[in-house]
């Protein structure tokens, strides 16, 4: 499995939403990684605090990451998310964006997101099926 960050800084780059969302790779481990997405203000509602379709799909590119910890980096035909459940605890204004996620056993991964005072902005539950 490859381990080092460019690698899956290079993989998360060709994904076609990162082009709005500028995800960096921060941290990876055996089923986890740690993804910072900055402020962006095309990212907001109109109560300017970052979207809860955009806090799901960092989420769900998070846990997407930590599977391929697992699995390699071409994971895309090995597993299916079945569901995401995404908890909005608290809104996100002008602040960048910490996602942490760990996979926690052969059907479900989770992953928190915190904004840069490590409040936390919302707790994702995946489950998935490995094809």
């Amino acid at each position: 499995m490859p381990t080092e960050l460019k690698d899956f800084q290079n993989l998360l780059d060709r994904i076609p939403i990162n082009q709005y969302l500028h995800l960096q790779i921060l941290q990876i481990g055996e089923g986890y990684t740690k993804v910072r997405m900055p402020y962006n203000p095309v990212c907001t509602t109109l109560c300017n605090s970052v979207h809860g379709g955009v806090l799901m799909t960092l989420a769900d590119i998070t846990f997407f990451m930590a599977m391929a910890t697992l699995k390699g980096l071409d994971i895309s035909t090995s597993i299916s998310i079945e569901n995401i459940t995404t908890s909005f605890l608290s809104p996100s204004r002008e602040s960048e964006l910490y996602a942490e996620g760990r996979i926690i056993n052969s059907e479900r991964g989770e992953v928190n997101i915190v904004n840069t005072t490590d409040k936390l902005v919302s707790h994702s539950t995946i489950t998935y099926l490995n094809k």
